[in-house]
């Protein structure tokens, strides 16, 4: 009687079989592996180095490690170049087939990704400008698929898997490519009803109502307050949300007077549901399309970017 405990999806062959062939070689064996096929192909330790960016002395070092590992000498070497052994022939031919199929591989995958982007973007930009706009790009590029994720944290591409994000900030960013989207202002604005019966005139007269606050942007109001020069009122009655999206719902529904971000404001006052209280506007960053130096070659954020960037053109 015999049993198999084997997982499914999975083989019972023991260890050190072909399916954990990986695991039997280090990566000084599969970096020597790599210098050793360049150096075949090119028949030239120095244009090794060059193609894979390494000096020549490296790829010398790498390949005469590999033939003390392996017992037998790989090269016939001259002044000028070299040329494979009978041994070096055998394990070229190997190489060649291996870094082929890891290669294939590589580009069905990478072929697989270029049709899916995987966005991180704040919220107020993704519901007041992205979002109304997407069914234009998916209508015209149906081959790609969009992920999109809000957050009122800026994307971190160092911790985060995201091709690219839409971030906020006063200075272009740092360590990524950043194309500038749009200048962003805060304004007051609150509902008519508030606005009636306030009658604000001065910034002063902010202190009569509830203001609400977007607790991941603290200096949003004593900054706005700065700028029209007016102390920011004491006894203010404060109301707390996470983003500049829900403090503009709360004054839309007469909760406070709220600091909304100008240009994302233009809807709502068309519909008459939120209403500018006083004229002064307070530049505070602008919004960044962002992504590492090597998203370049991404085709579905290259074809992205074109229309975002055509897209605010026209809303210019």
């Amino acid at each position: 009687m015999s049993s198999n405990n084997a997982r499914p999806g999975r083989t019972s062959r023991p260890p050190g079989s072909d399916d954990l062939a990986a695991a039997s070689l280090r990566p000084a064996h599969l970096l020597a592996l790599q210098a050793f096929d360049v150096a075949v192909r090119l028949g030239s330790f120095k244009e090794a180095a060059g193609l894979l960016n390494v000096g020549a002395s490296a790829v010398s070092h790498r390949i005469r490690n590999l033939e003390a590992h392996l017992g037998v000498a790989l090269f016939h070497r001259s002044h000028r170049a070299v040329r494979p052994t009978r041994a070096g022939e055998k394990l070229a031919a190997a190489t060649g087939r291996a870094f082929a199929l890891l290669a294939r591989a590589e580009s069905a995958l990478e072929a697989a990704g270029q049709r899916r982007l995987r966005l991180k973007v704040l919220p107020q930009f993704a519901s007041a400008w992205l979002i109304p706009r997407l069914s234009s790009f998916l209508t015209r590029h149906s081959e790609l698929d969009l992920a999109i994720e809000t957050s009122n944290r800026n994307v971190d591409f160092d911790t985060e898997t995201f091709d690219a994000g839409i971030s906020f900030g006063p200075d272009k960013p740092d360590g990524v490519v950043a194309h500038r989207l749009m200048e962003v202002r805060t304004v007051p604005v609150g509902a008519p009803a508030l606005a009636r019966r306030l009658k604000l005139r001065t910034a002063a007269d902010l202190g009569q109502a509830a203001l609400i606050h977007v607790t991941t942007f603290p200096a949003a109001w004593p900054l706005w307050f700065k700028h029209a020069g007016a102390p920011a009122p004491h006894a203010t009655r404060a109301i707390s949300v996470d983003s500049f999206v829900a403090a503009l719902q709360a004054a839309e529904r007469g909760a406070g007077v709220a600091l909304a971000l100008e240009p994302f404001i233009g809807e709502s006052e068309r519909h008459g549901t939120i209403r500018r209280l006083l004229p002064v506007g307070h530049v505070t960053g602008s919004y960044w399309l962002v992504h590492p130096p090597g998203a370049q070659r991404n085709r579905a954020l290259q074809i992205f970017k074109k229309w975002l960037l055509a897209e605010l053109a026209k809303s210019d």
